[in-house]
């Protein structure tokens, strides 16, 4: 038996109606999570959460969870300031990038403009277990969410030193089995390639492994 977990702190600077909105959502979010009845909408939390059912005014808002049965981030927020706010949120246990993320996006779109805002996660494990560690960033900007894991990011490091190895041990006697010399002397003939064969092989096996 084995107790796995997520988790991620940050904070970000706001406006105080950016704040607002942030607050507002993650209320609703919390009464509707507890099968409370949530609070009237704002005018500004329906425009940023545009409902697709005019009967559920809350249904933009639950489409951002990845179960919209379960509206929950997975963590804390703390709201400080006036004109200027600090927005921290925080989890220790099943912390939520996605629906957070999406979250920031929708009430932050003013800040957003001028500059995007990220966190990093990282996930656990009680017990040793493989591939049961690692993490990921979040960039948020107005228009999209990025995301990016260590998985990944290790995967393409590997990649790229795979392919450069590959090319410190080609000998341009020999075909490479992925790559023959035919293909590369067709496409020399049809004037889509003026590589060598060697740059030529590096450049398909290095567009493989990105």
């Amino acid at each position: 038996m084995a107790d796995h977990y997520v988790q991620g702190s940050f904070a970000f600077t706001c406006t105080a109606r950016e704040s607002a909105l942030i607050e507002e959502a993650w209320q609703h979010a919390s009464d509707l999570l507890a099968d409370l009845a949530p609070g009237e909408p704002s005018a500004e939390f329906l425009a940023a959460f545009m409902p697709t059912d005019l009967a559920n005014p809350f249904n933009g808002l639950l489409e951002i969870f990845d179960d919209p049965d379960f509206p929950d981030f997975g963590a804390e927020i703390e709201i400080a300031g006036a004109a200027q706010c600090i927005v921290a949120i925080y989890g220790t246990t099943d912390f939520q990038p996605g629906p957070i993320a999406e979250l920031i996006r929708r009430c932050y779109q003013e800040s957003l403009e001028v500059a995007p805002v990220g966190f990093v996660w990282c996930y656990g494990c009680s017990r040793p277990r493989r591939d049961s560690f690692g993490g990921g960033w979040c960039a948020i900007f107005a228009d999209h969410v990025e995301f990016a894991s260590t998985q990944e990011e290790l995967a393409r490091r590997l990649g790229k030193s795979a392919a450069t190895s590959t090319a410190e041990a080609f000998d341009p006697w020999i075909d490479d089995p992925e790559y023959p010399s035919a293909d590369w002397q067709a496409e020399v003939a049809n004037g889509d390639t003026r590589l060598g064969y060697c740059d030529w092989v590096f450049a398909r096996t290095e567009a493989a492994g990105s």
